[in-house]
C-alpha cells in the first residue's frame, strides 16, 4: 500500500508523517505493533519532521505491507489491509490505525 500517513509523535519509522517501515503489524484492537520509539524521543521526532518536506505526496509514499489482525475492520481482507490509504496516530495509551471501520 502507498499512502500510509503516520502522525505519531515518537516513532523511528515516522519521517514527516510518512511511515518508512516496509511492513507494519496492526493487532486485533487496531494498535500499531510496529511502533519503535526513538532514542531521543519527541525532540528527535520534531527534528526529523522539520527536515522532511511538508509537501510530500502521500500517494508517492514508500510501499508498505500492512498485516492486520483486526478482523472486525471492513478493510481487513485475509489479515491484510485492503484500504487505499490509512492513517496511524497516537491515542491516549496506544498508537492506533485511525482508518479502522466496522
Amino acid at each position: 500500500m502507498k499512502g500510509l500517513k503516520c502522525t505519531t509523535s515518537n516513532c523511528e519509522f515516522n519521517e514527516g508523517c510518512h511511515c518508512r517501515a516496509g511492513i507494519i503489524n496492526v493487532d486485533k484492537h487496531g494498535n500499531c505493533a510496529t511502533k519503535l520509539r526513538r532514542e531521543n524521543g519527541v525532540i528527535e521526532q520534531e527534528f526529523i519532521n522539520m527536515e522532511t518536506a511538508a509537501e510530500f505526496d502521500y500517494s508517492d509514499n514508500d510501499d508498505t505491507f500492512i498485516e492486520c489482525g483486526s478482523t472486525e475492520c471492513m478493510h481487513n481482507k485475509s489479515n491484510k489491509c485492503a484500504a487505499e490509504h490509512i492513517t496511524v496516530g497516537d491515542k491516549m495509551m496506544h498508537t492506533k490505525c485511525k482508518t479502522k471501520a466496522k
